[in-house]
């Protein structure tokens, strides 16, 4: 008796949905990307670690088009960040990616509000090393739910080895289970919110141990945080570049299965 060609048919359906659902995830995660980039202030050379980031991502993410707002990169750059002018800030953007320390104490209420309430309708953001110390101590709490953690001191400069405590997760896709760096300066995170996934830590030459990459869900937002990126040499190395990559598109939303 000849057999039934539904087997076949039905394997051939079901190739055709992968390949379509393969594209579609491929096309996402190529389509365009509007991101600003809010740096600037002391403690670090942003005006070099800028740069670095725009090489880096012209070369990893081609489709991102990333809108510089620079405080200057000294101490005495201006306590209020221009980025931060008007309740309609974030306007256009579909994503913001914080690298500055410029501030400090700050107890405006209405001022730490307005940075984050886009965050909390759902605007994606990835946060990088002295964001997490941009208002210390953070009289509001604002600042740190969006952050996810708590940090108000770091380690003396050294050495730091990162050791990856969730390996598969997306974020992380590309990046060996160990690494190190030489100048780097590990950020103590006193506490971490409810919604925090830890992925990584961070160990000093002195064997103390902390959070150093994780994800957080702000509301309706999603945030991707590394203390990592003290130094430029660090920026430069390919662990910190494809981290910087890979959390841009998991907060994004462009690496969920």
């Amino acid at each position: 008796m000849r057999k039934s060609p539904l087997p076949i048919a039905l394997f051939s359906l079901a190739a055709l949905a992968f390949t379509a659902v393969s594209a579609s995830a491929a096309d996402k995660a190529g389509a365009p990307i509007k991101a600003l980039y809010v740096t600037g202030g002391g403690f670090h050379d942003y005006d070099g670690q800028t740069v670095i980031v725009q090489e880096s991502l012209a070369a990893h993410l081609p489709s991102l088009e990333l809108i510089v707002n620079a405080v200057p990169s000294n101490r005495d750059a201006p306590a209020i960040h221009p980025a931060f002018e008007g309740d309609d800030w974030a306007d256009g953007y579909d994503l913001v990616i914080y690298n500055m320390c410029n501030s400090g104490r700050q107890t405006d209420d209405d001022y730490v509000a307005r940075i984050v309430a886009p965050h909390h309708a759902g605007l994606p953001a990835v946060v990088i090393h002295c964001t997490m110390h941009q208002f210390r101590p953070d009289e509001t709490g604002k600042w740190n739910a969006f952050l996810g953690i708590e940090s108000t001191a770091h380690e003396r400069g050294a050495p730091v080895t990162v050791t990856l405590t969730k390996p598969d997760h997306p974020a992380l896709a590309g990046l060996p289970e160990t690494w190190s760096y030489p100048k780097g300066e590990l950020y103590q995170v006193i506490s971490e919110g409810d919604n925090v996934v830890p992925l990584a830590v961070g160990v000093s030459s002195e064997e103390v141990e902390h959070t150093i990459i994780w994800t957080n869900t702000y509301g309706e937002g999603r945030v991707f945080g590394t203390t990592i990126g003290h130094a430029n040499e660090t920026m430069l190395e390919e662990e910190f570049q494809t981290l910087l990559k890979n959390g841009i598109l998991w907060a994004l939303g462009r690496l969920d299965p």
